[in-house]
């Protein structure tokens, strides 16, 4: 395999963990327009007071899919550590002084539930405060309060901190993801940023997510991927993410909570936070489902394609890093598959025959999740599997 080619499909490229892992970073492979109505973001105020009762019936909810207008504080979009001593009890002190606070950033989901995405910090200091969790110390203006918690202040304190308003701006639908992310690089870039599955990850909280860690921490998983993809920035999530939303996909099971099917228009990360919120609402025993069928996908790749599992081939033998796209569809076939044994030989033919196909191989090169690849992908999977796809029973 020359030079040329092993460059063409991404093949070594600064050594990734997997070929593809480049798309976690926020890119397009089209031009995706929109419309200055699909962007929603307000300024709204709320008191210290009013965003603690909502974190404290938040923590008291059990029914994941009955959350609704609460906050979430502990989301993925933070990931720096809770302050502690001198920072949080100038915080404090500076509401009680009436400093203004920077501006909080929250996200509204589609049932009034607020997502911290800047802001973790601070609100955790005010709400341990409130709850007595710390003492004030260090102050060096207000040096009489030192020692003391939020009970030992005089009550015109702790009305002060109860009613401090703080300014937020609160991202609402019909707000394209993208710009989700967007906007949160803006106003993260002093830290360390997010990768576009992290901060689905902290959007799409639910079923979703617990699903994609059971998954991914599977020995199944593990052992078919060849512990080579690394839980570090949840690449294994994404890795799996995606090959359950192209299986969705591709049964026609993937749909909006009006039983719409959901069609892939080019943008990748819309299409993945629609395959989260999917998987968000429907019964528990569908979920339980996918979880087996992606278990069984495993152990088939694992008894037919053995450590050759999901990797492009190339020259003197050497072993390829796993191929994002090879993953998904080969992810795919395998879960139609099931528990047949029958068309192991059939299976293992067609996939080292796929693997090497110019068709294939120009399919994945780039622009790999335009609307005409990713139709064109799902077309040469079906005809090249047809016996195993189109007869499932």
């Amino acid at each position: 395999m020359s030079k040329d080619f092993k460059e063409s499909y991404g093949i070594y490229t600064d050594n990734p963990e997997f070929e593809g892992e480049n798309t976690l970073n926020p890119q397009k492979d089209e031009e995706i327009f929109y419309k200055p109505e699909q962007i929603n973001i307000d300024q709204a105020y709320f008191s210290i007071f009013e965003l603690k009762r909502k974190y404290d019936r938040t923590k008291r909810q059990i029914d994941e899919k009955d959350k609704r207008n609460q906050i979430i504080l502990d989301s993925d979009f933070q990931r720096n550590p809770v302050w502690i001593g001198k920072q949080r009890s100038e915080l404090i002190e500076s509401v009680l002084m009436g400093l203004p606070i920077p501006i909080m950033y929250l996200y509204e989901d589609k049932f009034g539930n607020l997502i911290v995405v800047d802001g973790r910090q601070r609100l955790t200091a005010f709400f341990q405060f409130l709850d007595n969790k710390y003492e004030l110390k260090d102050l060096s203006i207000m040096k009489d309060l030192n020692g003391k918690k939020f009970d030992d202040l005089d009550p015109i304190y702790q009305s002060k901190l109860e009613d401090y308003q703080l300014i937020t701006q609160i991202i609402k639908p019909p707000t394209p993801d993208v710009i989700m992310f967007n906007i949160f690089d803006r106003v993260n870039r002093g830290g360390t940023a997010l990768n576009n599955q992290e901060m689905r990850n902290a959007l799409y909280q639910g079923q979703s997510t617990k699903m994609l860690e059971v998954i991914s921490e599977s020995k199944e998983f593990i052992e078919a991927t060849g512990k080579s993809i690394q839980k570090k920035r949840m690449k294994d999530k994404y890795l799996i993410l995606r090959a359950v939303a192209f299986y969705l996909h591709a049964n026609q099971e993937l749909t909006n909570r009006k039983g719409e099917i959901i069609k892939y228009n080019g943008d990748i990360d819309e299409f993945l936070g629609k395959s989260m919120e999917y998987l968000n609402f429907i019964e528990e025993y569908k979920i339980l489902e996918i979880v087996n069928k992606v278990s069984i996908a495993m152990k088939n790749a694992i008894r037919i394609l053995g450590k050759d599992a999901f990797r492009l081939k190339v020259e003197n033998n050497r072993r390829s890093p796993i191929n994002m796209n090879v993953f998904e569809s080969i992810v795919y076939v395998m879960m139609k598959l099931g528990e047949r044994i029958n068309l192991d030989e059939i299976v293992r033919k067609n996939y080292l025959e796929l693997i090497v196909e110019s068709e294939f191989l120009n399919n994945i090169a780039n622009h790999r999740d335009s609307i005409n690849k990713y139709a064109e992908r799902l077309k040469i999977v079906n005809e090249k599997f047809s016996e195993v796809i189109f007869n499932d029973k």
